[in-house]
């Protein structure tokens, strides 16, 4: 019986160990900050080793540490040379802060549509966006998997734009041997808690190969004034923020970027046995892994497929979120993620930017900008049908190893094959309810 009958749950005191992972060496890297953080002053010798040793790890010499990855994305918008009105075109599936960030530049985002093999910007649509007015592409690498950088800079070198890889999800991924965040001119990665590379608690890295880009970034980051290390002049140049990281969350990313390399073959091997493990099993679809690239499985999307079961009469948000009870029932973290396209969120589809309808009302913008996520079909059709696993409820990275993963598997196949008959009432309970 499922768990959510009244059964015992399969995972009942046997479930994943939560990320991120904190050794002993992660304390006393912070301990150490924290012992070095007086008197104050800035950069910190922490955030200048972080930088480094991203720098190092990427091969891009130019790097920055910032409070957010949502902060870095900005730098990046900004040292691309973005201006009001300009646009950029962006993945209509992300997270808000891919495109947010041009916002942040009053400049527009333009959505493209997905790739449904791989859920990344489909290469292939992007030239219908592009205008007189686009100066950027951001390409995401969502979910762990780096986006095809090679055909997308075919468009952008040929279009004299720039491409700025937002890597936030992705870190210690590979695209054809080159390590994520080093695949645009630019690129912005976040060290939030939740990620493959985590500060705990926020954080945020810029890198590019440019030293002008790198000196307009870093103008951003703090208040718009000059590079730090020399004499302040206390002279803003430009718009800019204070979006300095905070030392000890310096800490524990530089901590954890030693074991980076350790922890991404760790998470390949356990999202590469889950979907082994899941091979046959109806009504799920596991995720695309092109032999050109790696995944690292910060999600391990699933998109639902209930016709699969004979379910053609029901809903598929019915049985989405039946299953997802179910398997949470068990003890197994599911969720839904992004539950509609990014231009069908409110702040888009009623354009009160901010506000009077800036950035497309204020004279810089062309006229006949509108967003309408039935644009985005594919898009759509992801996000009605996605669950994820992974993050940090369900893991993919250590101690959760392929042991792990096959617990994760039995949970989904008790679910879809062994209690089939049981979600398919609830699945028809669930539409009962929602009619």
């Amino acid at each position: 019986m499922l768990a959510v009958d009244g059964g015992s749950p399969l995972l009942a005191g046997n479930g994943p160990a939560p990320w991120p992972q904190v050794l002993d060496a992660d304390r006393k890297a912070v301990l150490d900050a924290l012992d070095q953080a007086t008197p104050w002053h800035w950069p910190m010798r922490t955030v200048t080793e972080l930088e480094a040793a991203w720098a190092e790890f990427t091969g891009m010499p130019y790097v920055l540490a910032a409070n957010s990855g949502t902060a870095a994305l900005h730098m990046a918008i900004a040292a691309a040379g973005v201006e009001p009105g300009d646009e950029v075109l962006v993945p209509a599936d992300t997270f808000l802060a891919s495109a947010s960030c041009v916002l942040q530049a009053n400049a527009i985002p333009v959505f493209v549509d997905t790739d449904l093999a791989t859920f990344n910007i489909d290469p292939a649509r992007i030239e219908e966006r592009i205008t007189d007015r686009t100066r950027a592409v951001v390409a995401v690498d969502l979910n762990g998997l780096p986006a095809d950088h090679d055909a997308l800079r075919a468009v952008t070198d040929r279009h004299g734009l720039v491409l700025i890889e937002d890597a936030s999800q992705a870190h210690g991924a590979e695209y054809r041997g080159r390590p994520v965040g080093s695949l645009g001119a630019m690129s912005g990665a976040s060290l939030n808690g939740s990620k493959t590379l985590s500060a705990l608690g926020e954080g945020g890295l810029f890198a590019t190969r440019d030293e002008e880009r790198h000196r307009l970034a870093r103008r951003v980051l703090m208040f718009g004034e000059e590079l730090p290390g020399q004499s302040r002049d206390y002279n803003a140049r430009m718009m800019g923020w204070n979006y300095r990281i905070d030392v000890l969350a310096a800490a524990f990313a530089r901590s954890q970027l030693t074991r980076l390399p350790e922890m991404s073959l760790v998470r390949q091997a356990n999202g590469a046995a889950l979907t082994r493990a899941l091979e046959g099993v109806p009504g799920i679809r596991t995720p695309v892994v092109p032999e050109d690239r790696t995944h690292v499985y910060f999600f391990y999307p699933l998109l639902v497929r209930p016709e699969e079961l004979g379910l053609d009469d029901l809903p598929v948000a019915a049985f989405r979120d039946a299953l997802a009870r179910a398997v949470n029932a068990e003890g197994l973290g599911i969720m839904r993620w992004q539950p509609q396209p990014v231009p069908g969120q409110t702040l888009f589809r009623e354009m009160r930017g901010y506000g009077r309808g800036c950035p497309w009302s204020c004279g810089h913008a062309r006229p006949g900008h509108h967003y309408d996520p039935a644009e985005y079909p594919v898009a759509e059709e992801v996000c009605l049908r996605r669950l994820v696993l992974g993050q940090s409820f369900s893991s993919f990275g250590p101690p959760n190893d392929t042991a792990t993963m096959r617990r994760y598997a039995d949970v989904l196949y008790k679910v879809l094959v062994e209690e089939r008959e049981g979600l398919i009432a609830l699945t028809r309970r669930t539409a009962d309810s929602a009619r």
